[in-house]
């Protein structure tokens, strides 16, 4: 399989079926669980789209589009988004396979690394407010061997090519958030993270994925 056809079935396999089988599994444990029962109507309340661009110049493809519907907090994938979209992911063809190992099967995977929370990170309507609220754009990076970029851009129809903010932190860092090992707070305050730009706009991005669900 090519890495074009990779990211195709990644992004339009993969990513719909994760994502809800997250929310069947929230579903169940509801049943019993008054605290997974609040949970899942945060998340059924989300009515939101997601659109992600792979720019694949390099294979003669230009830029490829993956739109998400999400209602009711289930995702469909669709040819145009039925939302406004409060979340808009780009990056590189040849990032992909780094991005996937590092961020998991999960959109939203490099956000719960950012914000150290050790596990699958829902989307529920009170982190799409917070990411919306945002309205602008930043740049995640992932350094060293084997990194990966992201352009993520929040609460905004039409994306400015430059971003308000740079995050780039290395694979150790990276590693240790992901598995809930080192608080976000604690890395920004150590050095551990390196900011470029607007300081309050990436604060802002990972208080956003802490946000109470």
């Amino acid at each position: 399989m090519s890495l074009m056809e990779e990211q195709r079935a990644f992004y339009e396999e993969i990513v719909p079926e994760q994502f809800n089988r997250l929310l069947a599994e929230q579903r169940s444990a509801s049943d019993a669980d008054p605290n997974a029962a609040r949970m899942l109507e945060e998340m059924q309340a989300v009515r939101t789209s997601i659109v992600v661009q792979v720019d694949a110049g390099d294979a003669g493809q230009g830029l490829v589009r993956h739109v998400y519907d999400i209602d009711r907090g289930e995702m469909r994938l669709t040819d145009q988004p039925g939302f406004a979209a409060f979340m808009i992911l780009g990056h590189s063809l040849g990032d992909f396979p780094n991005l996937r190992r590092e961020c998991g099967e999960s959109l939203l995977g490099f956000l719960g690394g950012l914000a150290g929370l050790g596990e699958e990170m829902c989307l529920t309507a009170q982190r799409v407010r917070s990411l919306r609220e945002l309205a602008g754009s930043l740049v995640f990076e992932r350094k060293g061997p084997g990194g990966f970029a992201i352009f993520a851009s929040f609460g905004v129809d039409s994306p400015s090519p430059e971003p308000r903010a740079t995050i780039r932190l290395d694979e150790e860092v990276y590693a240790r958030l992901r598995a809930g090992e080192l608080d976000p707070q604690d890395a920004f305050l150590d050095g551990l993270i390196d900011l470029e730009g607007d300081l309050e706009m990436a604060v802002g991005l990972a208080l956003a994925a802490l946000s109470p669900e």
